[in-house]
Protein backbone atom coordinates (compact mmCIF):
# COMPACT_ATOMS: atom_id res chain seq x y z
CA UNK A 1 0.00 0.00 0.00
CA UNK A 2 1.14 3.23 -1.21
CA UNK A 3 0.46 4.91 2.60
CA UNK A 4 2.08 2.50 4.29
CA UNK A 5 5.53 3.67 2.93
CA UNK A 6 5.05 7.10 3.97
CA UNK A 7 7.77 7.55 7.22
CA UNK A 8 8.65 10.49 9.45
CA UNK A 9 11.47 10.90 7.29
CA UNK A 10 9.12 11.85 4.15
CA UNK A 11 8.06 15.16 6.29
CA UNK A 12 11.14 15.43 8.34
CA UNK A 13 13.06 16.31 5.25
CA UNK A 14 10.50 18.19 3.37
CA UNK A 15 10.20 20.79 6.61
CA UNK A 16 14.35 20.45 6.79
CA UNK A 17 14.72 21.81 3.20
CA UNK A 18 11.75 24.46 4.02
CA UNK A 19 13.90 25.56 6.82
CA UNK A 20 16.96 25.69 5.22
CA UNK A 21 15.21 27.91 2.41
CA UNK A 22 14.56 30.14 5.17
CA UNK A 23 17.66 30.37 6.62
CA UNK A 24 19.08 31.45 3.62
CA UNK A 25 17.05 34.92 3.59
CA UNK A 26 19.84 35.73 5.35
CA UNK A 27 22.20 35.24 2.96
CA UNK A 28 21.11 36.06 -0.47
CA UNK A 29 17.98 37.38 -2.53
CA UNK A 30 15.96 34.88 -4.79
CA UNK A 31 13.03 34.86 -7.18
CA UNK A 32 12.30 31.49 -6.57
CA UNK A 33 13.41 30.74 -3.20
CA UNK A 34 9.85 31.33 -1.91
CA UNK A 35 8.02 28.93 -4.29
CA UNK A 36 10.33 25.99 -3.62
CA UNK A 37 10.20 26.53 0.26
CA UNK A 38 6.46 26.66 0.30
CA UNK A 39 6.33 23.79 -2.29
CA UNK A 40 8.51 21.62 0.71
CA UNK A 41 6.60 22.97 3.10
CA UNK A 42 3.45 21.76 1.40
CA UNK A 43 4.96 18.71 0.18
CA UNK A 44 5.81 17.94 4.10
CA UNK A 45 2.61 18.65 5.34
CA UNK A 46 0.55 16.59 3.00
CA UNK A 47 2.95 13.90 3.97
CA UNK A 48 2.08 14.48 7.51
CA UNK A 49 -1.28 14.17 7.07
CA UNK A 50 -1.42 10.97 5.00
CA UNK A 51 1.45 9.47 7.72
CA UNK A 52 -1.13 10.29 10.50
CA UNK A 53 -4.04 9.21 7.97
CA UNK A 54 -2.36 5.71 7.95
CA UNK A 55 -1.47 5.31 11.19
CA UNK A 56 -5.32 6.11 11.83
CA UNK A 57 -6.82 3.71 9.77
CA UNK A 58 -4.24 0.88 10.57
CA UNK A 59 -5.16 1.05 14.30
CA UNK A 60 -7.42 -1.59 15.49
CA UNK A 61 -8.44 0.37 18.82
CA UNK A 62 -9.01 4.53 18.83
CA UNK A 63 -7.16 6.29 16.41
CA UNK A 64 -4.31 9.06 17.52
CA UNK A 65 -4.25 7.96 21.29
CA UNK A 66 -0.52 7.28 22.05
CA UNK A 67 1.26 9.96 23.18
CA UNK A 68 3.97 9.31 20.08
CA UNK A 69 0.96 10.58 17.75
CA UNK A 70 -0.35 13.12 20.12
CA UNK A 71 3.61 14.88 19.64
CA UNK A 72 2.97 14.19 15.81
CA UNK A 73 0.09 15.79 15.89
CA UNK A 74 1.18 18.50 17.69
CA UNK A 75 3.53 19.30 15.33
CA UNK A 76 1.20 19.30 12.48
CA UNK A 77 -0.64 21.85 13.45
CA UNK A 78 2.78 23.87 14.14
CA UNK A 79 3.39 22.70 10.48
CA UNK A 80 0.25 23.72 9.39
CA UNK A 81 0.22 27.04 11.11
CA UNK A 82 3.80 27.74 9.86
CA UNK A 83 2.34 26.85 6.15
CA UNK A 84 -0.36 29.36 6.45
CA UNK A 85 1.37 32.21 8.18
CA UNK A 86 3.92 31.83 5.38
CA UNK A 87 1.19 32.26 2.69
CA UNK A 88 -0.36 35.31 4.45
CA UNK A 89 2.66 37.08 5.38
CA UNK A 90 5.68 35.64 3.17
CA UNK A 91 8.14 38.70 3.84
CA UNK A 92 8.13 37.36 7.74
CA UNK A 93 10.88 34.38 8.16
CA UNK A 94 8.23 32.85 10.81
CA UNK A 95 9.78 29.87 9.62
CA UNK A 96 13.13 29.97 11.33
CA UNK A 97 11.55 30.04 14.88
CA UNK A 98 8.39 27.17 14.28
CA UNK A 99 10.35 24.92 12.13
CA UNK A 100 13.26 23.93 14.75
CA UNK A 101 10.54 23.21 16.97
CA UNK A 102 7.93 21.18 14.12
CA UNK A 103 11.56 19.09 13.94
CA UNK A 104 12.12 18.49 17.36
CA UNK A 105 8.10 17.55 17.90
CA UNK A 106 9.18 14.93 15.17
CA UNK A 107 11.81 13.53 16.66
CA UNK A 108 10.28 13.58 20.40
CA UNK A 109 7.37 11.41 18.57
CA UNK A 110 9.90 8.71 17.68
CA UNK A 111 10.83 8.13 21.22
CA UNK A 112 7.78 8.67 23.20
CA UNK A 113 5.45 5.62 23.87
CA UNK A 114 3.68 3.90 20.75
CA UNK A 115 1.06 2.29 23.33
CA UNK A 116 -2.50 4.07 22.95
CA UNK A 117 -3.74 5.97 26.11
CA UNK A 118 -5.50 3.26 28.14
CA UNK A 119 -7.66 6.40 29.23
CA UNK A 120 -8.97 7.01 25.56
CA UNK A 121 -9.44 2.85 24.93
CA UNK A 122 -12.56 2.91 27.60
CA UNK A 123 -15.71 4.12 26.40
CA UNK A 124 -17.13 5.24 29.60
CA UNK A 125 -14.24 7.76 29.61
CA UNK A 126 -13.24 8.59 26.18
CA UNK A 127 -15.04 11.43 25.64
CA UNK A 128 -13.34 12.95 28.68
CA UNK A 129 -10.10 11.78 26.98
CA UNK A 130 -10.54 13.46 24.23
CA UNK A 131 -11.58 16.53 25.58
CA UNK A 132 -8.39 16.25 28.11
CA UNK A 133 -5.90 15.61 25.24
CA UNK A 134 -7.78 18.26 22.95
CA UNK A 135 -6.70 20.63 26.08
CA UNK A 136 -3.26 19.86 26.32
CA UNK A 137 -2.73 20.49 22.35
CA UNK A 138 -4.55 23.40 22.59
CA UNK A 139 -2.04 24.77 25.74
CA UNK A 140 1.21 23.90 24.06
CA UNK A 141 0.09 25.16 20.48
CA UNK A 142 -0.30 28.69 22.63
CA UNK A 143 3.24 28.38 24.14
CA UNK A 144 5.07 28.06 21.28
CA UNK A 145 3.47 30.74 19.07
CA UNK A 146 3.73 32.90 21.81
CA UNK A 147 7.43 32.30 22.48
CA UNK A 148 7.96 32.67 18.94
CA UNK A 149 6.20 36.57 18.95
CA UNK A 150 8.07 37.00 22.18
CA UNK A 151 11.31 36.13 20.66
CA UNK A 152 10.21 38.30 17.30
CA UNK A 153 9.46 41.03 19.87
CA UNK A 154 12.98 41.04 21.62
CA UNK A 155 14.67 41.22 18.49
CA UNK A 156 12.32 43.61 16.66
CA UNK A 157 12.88 46.24 19.88
CA UNK A 158 16.71 45.86 20.47
CA UNK A 159 17.02 46.33 16.28
CA UNK A 160 15.08 49.76 17.34
CA UNK A 161 16.59 50.49 20.11
CA UNK A 162 20.12 50.67 18.49
CA UNK A 163 18.61 52.42 15.57
CA UNK A 164 20.01 49.60 13.10
CA UNK A 165 18.00 49.15 9.65
CA UNK A 166 16.61 45.80 9.51
CA UNK A 167 18.40 42.44 8.41
CA UNK A 168 18.37 41.46 5.06
CA UNK A 169 15.36 39.02 5.65
CA UNK A 170 14.51 39.78 8.76
CA UNK A 171 10.83 42.03 8.25
CA UNK A 172 9.19 41.74 11.93
CA UNK A 173 5.51 42.56 12.45
CA UNK A 174 5.21 45.54 14.74
CA UNK A 175 5.89 45.74 18.06
CA UNK A 176 2.10 46.67 19.04
CA UNK A 177 1.26 43.51 17.01
CA UNK A 178 3.66 41.28 18.54
CA UNK A 179 2.58 42.28 22.21
CA UNK A 180 -0.99 41.02 21.24
CA UNK A 181 -0.23 37.87 20.34
CA UNK A 182 2.28 37.51 23.27
CA UNK A 183 -0.36 38.39 26.05
CA UNK A 184 -3.36 36.05 24.13
CA UNK A 185 -1.40 32.57 23.57
CA UNK A 186 0.08 33.33 27.37
CA UNK A 187 -3.53 33.65 28.47
CA UNK A 188 -5.04 30.90 26.29
CA UNK A 189 -2.30 28.83 27.41
CA UNK A 190 -2.73 29.39 30.93
CA UNK A 191 -6.94 28.57 30.76
CA UNK A 192 -5.97 26.16 28.50
CA UNK A 193 -3.73 24.09 30.51
CA UNK A 194 -5.51 24.88 33.84
CA UNK A 195 -8.71 23.28 31.93
CA UNK A 196 -6.59 20.01 31.17
CA UNK A 197 -5.34 19.46 34.34
CA UNK A 198 -8.51 19.95 36.08
CA UNK A 199 -10.34 17.68 33.06
CA UNK A 200 -7.42 14.87 33.93
CA UNK A 201 -8.29 14.93 37.87
CA UNK A 202 -12.06 14.64 36.94
CA UNK A 203 -11.20 11.73 34.72
CA UNK A 204 -8.83 10.29 36.88
CA UNK A 205 -11.55 10.47 39.75
CA UNK A 206 -13.87 8.76 37.60
CA UNK A 207 -11.58 5.82 36.68
CA UNK A 208 -10.45 5.73 40.30
CA UNK A 209 -14.02 5.14 42.07
CA UNK A 210 -14.22 2.77 39.26
CA UNK A 211 -12.01 0.68 40.44
CA UNK A 212 -10.42 0.51 36.78
CA UNK A 213 -6.63 -0.77 36.27
CA UNK A 214 -6.30 2.82 34.20
CA UNK A 215 -6.88 5.14 37.16
CA UNK A 216 -3.31 7.05 38.35
CA UNK A 217 -2.25 7.21 41.68
CA UNK A 218 -2.69 10.67 43.24
CA UNK A 219 1.24 10.20 43.86
CA UNK A 220 1.98 9.82 40.38
CA UNK A 221 4.69 12.06 39.73
CA UNK A 222 3.06 13.07 36.30
CA UNK A 223 0.18 14.68 38.34
CA UNK A 224 2.67 16.76 40.09
CA UNK A 225 4.12 17.84 36.77
CA UNK A 226 0.83 18.85 35.25
CA UNK A 227 0.45 21.16 38.37
CA UNK A 228 3.89 22.96 38.22
CA UNK A 229 3.48 23.60 34.60
CA UNK A 230 -0.36 25.01 35.09
CA UNK A 231 1.04 27.22 38.43
CA UNK A 232 4.30 28.73 36.13
CA UNK A 233 1.88 29.22 33.28
CA UNK A 234 -0.88 31.17 35.58
CA UNK A 235 1.66 33.25 37.19
CA UNK A 236 3.35 34.02 33.97
CA UNK A 237 0.05 35.51 32.35
CA UNK A 238 -0.68 36.66 35.94
CA UNK A 239 2.76 39.00 35.35
CA UNK A 240 1.96 39.94 32.19
CA UNK A 241 -1.62 41.45 32.72
CA UNK A 242 -0.41 43.64 35.80
CA UNK A 243 2.73 44.62 33.66
CA UNK A 244 0.98 45.41 30.78
CA UNK A 245 0.45 49.10 31.32
CA UNK A 246 4.29 49.60 32.32
CA UNK A 247 6.99 50.96 30.36
CA UNK A 248 8.76 48.04 30.71
CA UNK A 249 6.01 45.36 30.42
CA UNK A 250 6.30 44.10 27.24
CA UNK A 251 9.54 43.30 27.34
CA UNK A 252 9.04 41.19 30.79
CA UNK A 253 5.90 39.44 29.23
CA UNK A 254 8.42 38.57 25.85
CA UNK A 255 11.09 37.04 28.44
CA UNK A 256 7.88 35.32 30.32
CA UNK A 257 6.83 33.85 27.01
CA UNK A 258 10.63 32.88 25.84
CA UNK A 259 11.08 31.53 29.03
CA UNK A 260 7.66 29.33 28.99
CA UNK A 261 8.61 27.80 26.19
CA UNK A 262 12.11 26.32 27.85
CA UNK A 263 9.70 25.37 31.13
CA UNK A 264 7.74 23.10 28.33
CA UNK A 265 10.71 21.80 26.63
CA UNK A 266 11.52 21.05 30.22
CA UNK A 267 8.35 19.70 31.04
CA UNK A 268 8.58 17.00 28.23
CA UNK A 269 11.95 15.56 29.04
CA UNK A 270 10.91 15.15 32.62
CA UNK A 271 8.35 12.82 31.08
CA UNK A 272 10.61 11.25 29.34
CA UNK A 273 12.41 10.57 32.75
CA UNK A 274 10.00 9.30 35.19
CA UNK A 275 8.25 6.31 35.05
CA UNK A 276 4.23 7.05 34.73
CA UNK A 277 1.03 5.18 34.31
CA UNK A 278 -0.16 7.89 32.07
CA UNK A 279 0.78 6.46 28.71
CA UNK A 280 2.79 3.78 29.31
CA UNK A 281 6.67 3.74 30.02
CA UNK A 282 8.63 6.61 29.48
CA UNK A 283 10.13 6.21 26.22
CA UNK A 284 10.77 3.93 23.44
CA UNK A 285 14.19 2.76 22.96
CA UNK A 286 16.89 4.12 20.48
CA UNK A 287 16.44 1.65 17.91
CA UNK A 288 13.14 3.41 17.06
CA UNK A 289 14.60 5.42 14.89
CA UNK A 290 15.97 2.61 12.95
CA UNK A 291 12.58 1.55 12.22
CA UNK A 292 11.26 4.68 11.18
CA UNK A 293 13.68 5.36 8.71
CA UNK A 294 12.67 2.00 7.12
Amino acid sequence: MFLSGISVVCFAASYAVALGCEASRLLFRSGVRSMVMVGFASAGLLAHTLYLGWRAAAESAVPLSSPADLYLLLAWLLAAGYLWLTLANPRTPVGLFLLPIVLVLVGVATFAPDVPSPLLQDSTSRAWGWFHAALHLVWTVAVVLGAVAGAMWLIQAGRLARKRPPTRGFRMPSLERLALVMHRTLAIAAWAAAAAFVSGIILNAIQYRRGAAESVPWTDLVIVRMGIMVLWLIVADGVALALRRRPRGDRVTAWLAVVSLLVLAGWIAWGFAIPSRHGGSAARPVVALVEVAR
